[in-house]
Order: C-alpha cells, then structure tokens, then sequence
C-alpha cells in the first residue's frame, strides 16, 4: 500500500464547489440531521423491552451543526438528559431492588446496544439506524449541493 500526502489550496473547496464550503456543510446537516434522528427512534422503540425505556426514545436530539478546529463539520445526535423513571429490578444476587439514582438516557442506549455481562443481553439498534437512513441522507445532501450550486 503507498502513501501520499496532497497539498490543496485553501480555498480549493470553495472553487470546486463553486460555492462557500462552510455555508453548505452547515446546511446539508441542517437539512439532513432530522433524517437520522428519526430513524435513531426509529430503531430504538424497536430494541425496548419495557415501558420505562421509552423516554430515552424521546430524549433523542440533535445539536445545530458545528465547526471543528481541525475544519470538519458535525452534528451530534443522540439521547440527552436523565431517566426518571423508577423501577424494580434484580442486583447481582437475584435480589430485587428498585433504582432511585438518575441515569443517562445515553447510558441506557449504550446498555441496549451492547448488553450487560450477565444480566442484559445486546439488542443493537445503532447500525440499524444508519443503514436505514444512509440512502435518504445521502439524497438529501445531495438535493441542497445541487441547489447551492445550480448542478442539475
């Protein structure tokens, strides 16, 4: 395998694209962020076993877009907050207790995805979510590069 390394430019972006780099990485998260949060829930009501996980479903948000320093551009998305709701369940000794501390509904997804030894198996749901939202994306992303730079 070779390596190379390319020198561009700084404004090769913006010649290329025949339009300002950051202004449109900023609008195709804007635009396409709403597909991927919908298909996050979707995928996650789909991988609950009870009642009480379902507020980690609806906690689900994305941020505005933003820019690194290193230039890249992101949106996070994902559950936010804490979990309110109390329940009875069995500690490592089949004991039953009930949870009263607060936990992260990111914590709680984390759980779904991968399991707890021993006591929770996996039921993914993260996968599944960018598989089913990849294609959409994609298109959407694409819609707004042909809008802002007048492509077909």
């Amino acid at each position: 395998m070779a390596l190379f390394d390319v020198e561009m430019p700084e404004d090769f972006m913006s010649d290329l694209l025949g339009a300002e780099f950051d202004i449109l990485a900023e609008e195709m998260l804007t635009e396409s962020a709403p597909i991927y949060k919908d298909s996050i829930q979707k995928s996650m009501k789909s991988s609950l076993i009870h009642e009480g996980e379902s507020e980690m479903v609806e906690s689900v948000k994305a941020s505005k877009p933003k820019k690194c320093k290193n230039g890249a551009w992101i949106v996070s998305i994902g559950p936010t907050g804490t979990s309110k709701h109390v329940y009875v369940a069995k500690n490592g000794h089949g004991q039953r207790t009930k949870r009263t501390y607060p936990v992260s509904n990111i914590l709680k997804a984390i759980w779904k995805e991968y399991g707890i030894a021993g006591r929770q198996t996996a039921r993914p749901w993260l996968q599944k979510a960018k598989n089913d939202a990849q294609q959409e994306i994609m298109d959407r992303m694409q819609e707004v590069y042909n809008k802002k730079v007048g492509a077909g």
